[in-house]
């Protein structure tokens, strides 16, 4: 399946795209919580257990590591579903490796958006972004909004568009992601992800 995708719910309309191998993104993430936290092979067949492992409610006990090619996907049970948060910077700045934060909520639901922030070393400090494109609905109005350096594979002449929902669709998203080398189009290996959990 392609991530990000309402498919999954909200838990899988936001995801986190990290150039690191799971076991070790995991292990930094414990490193990162305090001693209540481990990390574990999390015993997962498919999508559809993964979302049903983490329903979203209340604060945020488990993040799923799953092996997307090279890169590993990351997703949570927060309130509302996956919100990778800040994680992303942190990863650019302290593993020294490329980090994507990416929405995808279809243009029907209550707060449509399209979201593509990457960061990387090399990135403006002190939050290591490379580029942030947005496109949402917050409740009301339609806000189109970039900042960075325009990467050479985008499509700028879109950004014009009169109707901002336009200036950065689903279609666009996907595309990026596919540029910077994120295997959108690959199934993620459910099989061999880890889970970073609390101790109830």
């Amino acid at each position: 399946m392609t991530l990000p995708s309402p498919a999954g719910g909200a838990t899988t309309e936001q995801v986190g795209f990290f150039e690191v191998g799971t076991p070790d993104l995991a292990e930094w993430i414990v490193r990162g919580l305090d001693h209540a936290w481990t990390a574990r092979p999390a015993g997962l067949a498919s999508m559809n257990e993964a979302v049903a492992f983490l329903t979203p409610g209340g604060d945020v006990t488990r993040y799923v590591c799953v092996p997307v090619g090279r890169w590993t996907a990351l997703i949570s049970n927060g309130p509302l579903g996956t919100d990778v948060g800040v994680l992303p910077s942190y990863a650019a700045r302290e593993l020294g490796r490329r980090a994507i934060r990416v929405v995808n909520v279809e243009d029907t639901a209550t707060y449509p958006a399209r979201v593509l922030e990457v960061y990387g070393p090399d990135g403006e400090p002190p939050l290591a972004l490379e580029r942030s494109i947005v496109a949402a609905n917050d409740g009301g109005r339609w806000v189109f909004e970039t900042s960075g350096s325009a990467y050479p594979f985008e499509d700028q002449s879109a950004y014009s568009n009169r109707v901002k929902a336009r200036r950065f669709t689903a279609t666009m998203v996907y595309a990026y992601l596919r540029e910077l080398g994120v295997p959108v189009d690959a199934e993620p290996d459910w099989e061999a992800a880890h889970v970073v959990e609390r101790a109830p």
